[in-house]
C-alpha cells in the first residue's frame, strides 16, 4: 500500500473545502491514572515516545494530523489505510507497553463521509489555532464510534467496513491473523439514524466482542428485549394503529444479510427419535444450502477448529445457540441457523431459525410439515427456498441453482447417513474408513453420485487413478443427481483425466461461480503447477486460498512454501511452511525437507526427518525414505543414498505401490552412477525394461509416472556414456508424449531430444536446448545445455550456465516434476555444476577461484562422503593439477 497524501488537505488557503475523507480518532486509554502511576517526568517520557511512534505510523500510511490530545484526530484517504494504521497502531502500542513496562491500550473508532476542511491563517496558527480544521457529521459519529470501543477495540462504521473490508487483500501479510465482526446497529446521541458497527482486530490482541451500551450509545435490539415501559407504549400504539399499518411499517430484520457473506450451521435437533435423521438430515440440509451462490456455509472443518479454539472437544460438543453464536462471531458469519425435526400430531415438522450471533436472538424461523418419512426431503427443499429467500436471495438465482434434495444427494436416508459419516471420517484424516463409508452408501444406493465424488476425491489422491477414474465417471453420468455446484465439482474431478487446458478450464469455472468455496483457485493452483510448471500463476491461485479462512488453506501453505522455494524465494518458502504447519496440514511427500535440502543444511534436515510422523502409513514412509535419500546425496553419501532408496523400494513394493516404488529404483540407480558403483549400468538397463513395460498401461491407468521416470532415465543413461540405451528409451515414449498435451511431459522429453544431440553435433544441441529453455523449463534443461556448452568449447557460457544451477539449488530441490521424481537427481547435478564451474575457473587461470568453489562442496560434505565428485573435488581443491595451471 503506497502512502497518499491528501492534496486537498495540504493546500495553502483558507476557504473551506467538502471532501471525502476517513476520519479516525484515537483514545490512549486511562493516560490520567498513567501520569498519577508513573509521575510527570517519566510519563511524559512515554507519551513523547507514544506521539512519535504513532505520527510515524501515519505517515506509513498515508494519513494526516489534524489534532492531538490523550490520543489523535487523523484524516485518511481511504478506509483500509486508516484500518492498515489502525491494526499496525495497536499492535506496536501493546509493544511499547511491555518495553515501558506499562499497560497501554487505545480506543480507535473510523468512519468514512464529507467533511469540511479547510487551513487556519498563519496568524491565528501563531496565536494558537490548529494548522487544519475539520468539521462535519463525520467527526461526532467517529468520535461515538471510539467512546463506544473497548480499550484496545478498534470499531468501525458500516460504510467504512464495506470498502476496508472489499480492499482486505492491501493488509497483505497481516490479513491471516486480522478479523472482522459485526456487533449490530447502535443508536448514537446527536446522530439521527442507527450506525452499523463492526469491529477490525487481530485474533488474540482486540477484544473481538460486542462493547458495552452506554448513555450515549445504544444497540438496536429486537422489541421483546426491550425495558417494560417500550414494551407497555408499543402495546398502546398497537391499540391506536390499525394492524395493516403496523405490517407496513414494522422495522426491517436484525441482519442485514449481504451476497456471499457467510452462516454457521447448528447441529439439528431430532426430537423425533429416528436415528436415521441424526446424520442424513444434517447432511441434507448443509448440502441444500451450499447449492447457493448468495449464500456461503461455514465449513464443517472450519467449525471444528473454531471448537478446538475454544477449547472444546468437537466430538462431543453440540454447536446449539450460544456455541455457535460464538463460532459465528469468531469466524466473523453473519447468521447462526439452527434446524430441528420434531413429530407433531404424527407429521414430521422441519424447523429453521436464523440467529443473531451478537445478541442470540431469533431474527426469524421458518416450518414445513411432511408426512411420513418419504416426504422429509421434499419438506426440506421448501424450507429451504423459504430460508434463502429470508436471507435476500433472489427467487430466480434460487430457481436456477437448486436441485431437489432427494435427486441431490438420495432418497435413501441410510446411504445418506453413510455418505454423511464418510464425510466426518475424512475431516478427520481417516481415508480408508471414509471409502468404506462411501462404498457403503454407493452399495444401498447405486445413483449416489455425490458418494461417488467422495471416493473419487480419496482414490486420486493416494494414487489409484484408474479407480478414480472410474468413481468420477460414475458421479459424472449421474449428473442429474447432483446441484449445480456438485455437478460442476465433477466435471472439475473428470478434467483430472482429460488434458491441462481441460482442468484449468473446468477449476476457473469454479472459481468464478464459487469464489468461496476455494476448491476452484486450490484445483486450479495444483493443475497449473504440476502440469503446466507455471510457477506464478499458481502461486497467484494458492496465495488466495491461503490467506482465506478455508479450513484447508495448509495445502495451500503448503504448495505455496514449494513454489518459493522453486523460485528462490527461500525466506518466503521458510514461513510459508511454518504456517503450513500452523494449520496442521498433512505433509505430502514431507515437503519441509526440501527447505534443508535447498540451503545445504543437511544436519538440519536430518533432524528434522527424524521428527516427521509418517503414522507407519506406508506412503509416508516410502517418502521418509526418498528424502533420507535426498540428504545423503547432498552429502556425499551415495552409498547410504542408495540403502535409504533400496529400502523406499521394499517398503512401496509391500504397499503395492507401483509409481512409488519405481521412483525408488531410479533413484537409486542415480546414487550408484553417482558413487561410482560398477554394476550401475546393468541396474539402469534392468529399471527402464520394466519401466518400459509400466508404461504400456499408463495411458489405461491415467498414470504417467513412468513417461517422466524414462526421460529421466534417458539422461542418466546419455551422462554415463549409455547413449543407445537413451536413443532407444526416447523412440519408445515420444509419440505418446508429443500426444499426451502434457507441458510437464513434453518439456523435459524435448530437452532430452536435444540433448542426444550433443555427441552429432554440439552446435545443434546448443540450439535446440536454448530453444526449449525458458522461465518453465526444468532444472534437467540447463544441466544438459551445460554439458552442451562444454561440448562447443564455449567456456563463458558453459561458466555461466554453471553457476546458474549453482545458484537455483533451490529449484533444484523443490522442483515437481512428477512427484518430485527429479529431486535427487537434481541435487547430483546441482553439486556437478559447481565442480565444473570450478574447472572452467581454473581452466582460465583463477585459481583461487577454481580453489573456493571447490572447497565449498568439501565443507557441505561429510569427512566420509564417497563417490567420484569427491575425487574431482579433491584435485581442484589443491593437487598438482591446480598447481601446475598456477605455474
Amino acid at each position: 500500500m503506497t502512502a497518499v497524501t491528501p492534496s486537498e488537505i495540504e493546500a495553502n488557503t483558507i476557504s473551506a473545502t467538502s471532501v471525502l475523507r476517513t476520519l479516525v480518532l484515537c483514545d490512549l486509554v486511562d493516560s490520567t491514572a498513567l501520569v498519577e502511576r508513573l509521575g510527570d517526568q517519566q510519563a511524559a517520557d512515554l507519551f513523547r515516545k507514544h506521539d512519535r511512534l504513532a505520527r510515524a505510523l501515519v505517515q506509513q500510511y498515508g494519513g494526516k494530523e489534524i489534532d492531538k490530545t490523550d490520543g489523535f484526530l487523523l484524516v485518511f484517504e481511504r478506509p483500509i489505510q486508516a484500518v492498515a494504521f489502525a491494526l499496525t497502531y495497536q499492535h506496536e502500542l501493546a509493544a511499547l507497553g511491555t518495553q515501558q513496562n506499562a499497560k497501554l491500550a487505545a480506543r480507535i473508532g473510523i468512519h468514512i463521509g464529507d467533511i469540511v476542511v479547510w487551513d487556519n491563517a498563519q496568524d491565528d496558527v501563531d496565536r494558537g489555532a490548529k494548522r487544519t480544521e475539520v468539521e462535519g457529521l463525520v467527526k461526532p459519529v467517529t468520535a461515538r464510534l471510539m467512546q463506544l470501543a473497548l480499550p484496545g477495540q478498534i470499531l468501525l462504521s458500516g460504510v467504512a467496513y464495506d470498502i476496508a473490508h472489499r480492499a482486505q487483500g492491501e493488509l497483505g501479510e497481516k490479513l491471516r491473523r486480522v478479523r472482522w465482526r459485526t456487533h449490530g446497529r447502535y443508536r448514537f446521541k446527536g446522530v439521527p439514524d442507527f450506525v452499523p458497527v463492526f469491529e477490525v482486530g487481530e485474533e488474540g490482541v482486540a477484544p473481538l466482542k460486542a462493547p458495552p451500551w452506554s448513555g450515549k450509545a445504544h444497540r438496536e435490539t429486537p422489541i421483546w428485549r426491550r425495558p417494560l415501559a417500550v414494551g407497555i407504549e408499543l402495546v398502546a400504539l398497537v391499540l391506536l394503529v390499525a394492524v395493516p399499518v403496523f405490517y407496513l411499517t414494522r422495522p426491517a430484520p436484525a441482519i442485514a444479510f449481504a451476497n456471499r457473506d457467510w452462516v454457521v450451521v447448528g447441529d439439528l435437533k431430532n426430537l423425533t427419535g429416528e436415528k436415521v435423521f441424526d446424520d442424513s438430515l444434517q447432511t441434507a440440509f448443509r448440502v441444500g444450502l451450499e447449492q447457493s451462490r448468495y449464500v456461503n456455509v461455514v465449513p464443517e472443518l472450519q467449525v471444528r477448529d473454531a471448537l478446538k479454539r475454544m477449547e472444546r472437544d468437537p466430538a462431543t460438543t453440540k454447536v446449539d445457540r450460544g456455541i455457535g453464536s460464538e463460532i459465528a462471531t469468531r469466524e466473523g458469519a453473519r447468521a447462526l441457523i439452527l434446524p430441528t425435526v420434531a413429530e407433531i400430531g404424527g407429521r414430521v415438522r422441519i424447523t429453521a431459525e436464523v440467529i443473531d450471533p451478537n445478541t442470540q436472538t431469533s431474527v426469524y424461523s421458518d416450518s414445513v410439515d411432511g408426512s411420513g418419512e418419504d416426504s422429509v426431503l421434499p419438506a426440506m427443499d421448501d424450507l429451504l427456498k423459504k430460508m434463502r429467500g429470508r436471507l435476500g436471495e433472489s427467487m430466480a438465482s434460487i430457481g436456477e441453482t437448486s436441485a431437489p434434495l432427494a435427486q441431490a444427494t438420495t432418497t435413501n436416508l441410510d446411504a445418506l447417513k453413510a455418505f454423511s459419516l464418510g464425510q466426518q471420517a475424512l475431516d478427520a484424516a481417516k481415508g480408508a474408513e471414509a471409502m468404506t463409508l462411501y462404498s457403503q452408501a454407493v452399495a444401498l444406493d447405486p445413483n449416489f453420485a455425490l458418494a461417488y465424488l467422495g471416493l473419487a476425491n480419496v482414490t486420486y489422491t493416494i494414487g489409484q487413478r484408474a479407480k478414480a477414474h472410474e468413481y468420477a465417471l460414475k458421479a459424472t453420468r449421474n449428473l442429474d443427481r447432483l446441484s449445480a455446484r456438485e455437478r460442476l465439482l465433477a466435471e472439475g474431478y473428470a478434467s483430472l483425466f482429460e488434458t491441462p487446458a481441460k482442468m484449468r478450464e473446468k477449476w476457473a469455472l469454479v472459481a468464478k461461480l464459487y469464489p468461496d468455496i476455494m476448491s476452484g483457485q486450490q484445483n486450479l493452483g495444483y493443475a497449473l503447477w504440476w502440469f503446466d510448471n507455471n510457477l506464478s500463476g499458481a502461486m497467484e491461485q494458492f496465495h488466495t486460498v491461503a490467506e482465506s479462512h478455508h479450513p484447508r488453506r495448509g495445502y495451500s501453505w503448503l504448495a505455496l512454501a514449494d513454489i518459493q522455494l522453486a523460485m528462490g524465494q527461500v525466506d518466503n518458502a521458510r514461513s510459508s511452511f511454518a504456517h503450513a504447519r500452523e494449520m496442521g496440514s498433512p505433509q505430502l511427500f514431507l515437503d519441509p525437507i526440501n527447505l534443508f535440502l535447498a540451503t545445504n543444511d543437511q544436519a538440519g534436515g536430518a533432524a528434522a526427518l527424524g521428527k516427521e510422523d509418517t503414522h507407519h502409513f506406508p506412503f509416508f514412509e516410502v517418502e521418509k525414505q526418498l528424502r533420507t535419500a535426498a540428504l545423503e546425496v547432498s552429502r556425499g553419501h551415495f552409498e547410504a543414498a542408495r540403502t535409504a532408496a533400496v529400502e523406499a523400494q521394499r517398503i512401496a513394493d509391500q504397499g503395492k505401490l507401483a509409481a512409488s516404488q519405481q521412483r525408488a529404483r531410479l533413484i537409486q540407480v542415480a546414487s550408484e552412477l553417482g558413487g561410482g558403483r560398477r554394476d550401475a549400468a546393468s541396474d539402469l538397463d534392468a529399471y527402464v525394461a520394466d519401466e518400459l513395460r509400466r508404461a504400456q498401461s499408463a495411458i489405461s491407468d491415467f498414470d504417467y509416472s513412468s513417461y517422466t521416470h524414462l526421460t529421466l532415465a534417458a539422461q542418466l543413461a546419455m551422462r554415463s556414456g549409455q547413449r543407445a540405451l537413451a536413443e532407444r528409451i526416447l523412440a519408445k515414449i515420444g509419440p505418446t508424449i508429443e500426444a499426451s498435451g502434457f507441458f510437464n511431459l513434453g518439456q523435459p522429453y524435448h530437452a532430452a531430444v536435444c540433448e542426444l544431440e550433443i555427441e552429432r553435433d554440439a552446435k545443434k544441441a546448443v540450439a535446440c536446448l536454448e530453444g526449449v529453455r525458458s522461465e518453465r523449463a526444468y532444472y534437467q534443461t540447463s544441466v544438459a545445455l551445460l554439458r552442451a556448452y562444454g561440448a562447443t568449447g564455449e567456456s563463458a557460457k558453459a561458466l555461466a550456465t554453471a553457476r546458474w544451477l549453482v545458484d537455483h539449488r533451490s529449484m533444484a530441490a523443490a522442483e515437481r516434476l512428477g512427484e518430485f521424481a527429479s529431486q535427487a537427481p537434481n541435487l547430483i547435478a546441482c553439486d556437478d555444476a559447481l565442480l565444473t564451474a570450478a574447472e572452467q575457473e581454473a581452466k582460465a587461470g583463477k585459481v583461487d577461484a577454481a580453489r573456493n568453489l571447490a572447497g565449498k562442496l568439501l565443507q557441505s560434505w561429510d569427512a566420509d562422503a564417497d563417490g567420484a565428485l569427491l575425487q574431482r573435488a579433491r584435485q581442484l581443491a589443491g593437487d598438482s593439477g591446480v598447481k601446475q595451471k598456477q605455474e
